[in-house]
């Protein structure tokens, strides 16, 4: 005579039959990727207003620098025209700039227009073979009509500065803290960093390559689709793996009654 426990078929879906660890393993792991599905679509909606902001500035004529500080609250992609005099004993070397895949440096110096002061970033040079080497800069020393737009240099906390002393120049940096520089310095410059479009003269030493938006909003879209997918395909694979473990113990539990 064969014994059936009233309760067996609950033990093998629940207690130890159930992979606790592989549970929780599972909601982790796509909870983590909803959640960056989620931020690469806020970065989408971020990129497509800034886009959108772009457009709307751009359709303007462009203003004077300090003009334009005082016009807007929000002064980042505002294009603008001024005649300045370039600062050529105060020359900086923004490193870890690539352009078409070379290694190089955006040169950025004070310019004075309008009795003030502010940062213009020149353009792009080629870095030396050699690291200890800094490429030569000749800066014109007429005064300069530049074409550019107005940009705000941000903090990057993944960003180490191995700058110690800001009185050597050309001074190499890894990022733009202009509260640093005026204090080091004894400046008031706006925290504005003018790119650079065009200029007369021409300034052919230096690669304007500015890039207000790197990634398109669609990329955004297309990592969120893959974040999204992945986080389904967990979810299919967990199941298929439990159901496929549960029949495996219906199996064994059949065989044990049968001897």
């Amino acid at each position: 005579m064969q014994l059936t426990p009233a309760n067996d078929k609950s033990e093998r879906v629940s207690g130890s039959s159930w992979p606790v660890l592989a549970t929780l393993i599972t909601l982790v792991a796509v909870a983590v990727m909803v959640s960056l599905g989620c931020w690469q679509l806020a970065r989408m909606d971020q990129k497509q207003q800034r886009l959108h902001s772009i457009a709307q500035k751009e359709a303007q004529a462009p203003m004077q620098v300090f003009e334009a500080l005082q016009s807007f609250s929000e002064v980042r992609d505002v294009p603008v025209r001024f005649v300045g005099q370039v600062d050529a004993m105060r020359v900086i070397l923004l490193d870890n700039q690539i352009y078409q895949g070379k290694p190089g440096y955006a040169v950025i110096v004070p310019v004075r227009s309008e009795g003030q002061q502010f940062l213009t970033n020149l353009g792009w040079v080629a870095a030396p073979n050699q690291r200890d080497q800094l490429p030569v800069i000749q800066l014109p020393s007429q005064p300069v009509t530049v074409d550019g737009v107005i940009s705000v240099p941000g903090n990057n906390r993944l960003i180490s500065e191995t700058a110690t002393q800001f009185n050597t120049f050309p001074l190499r940096l890894q990022q733009i803290d202009i509260a640093k520089l005026n204090l080091q310095w004894g400046t008031s410059m706006p925290n504005i960093l003018v790119q650079r479009i065009a200029s007369t003269p021409d300034l052919a030493g230096f690669t304007p390559n500015w890039q207000a938006v790197v990634m398109p909003p669609e990329k955004h879209l297309g990592y969120a689709i893959q974040w999204f997918g992945l986080a389904l395909a967990a979810v299919v694979i967990f199941f298929s793996v439990l159901l496929r473990r549960v029949k495996n113990n219906d199996n064994h539990g059949t065989n044990t009654r049968k001897t």
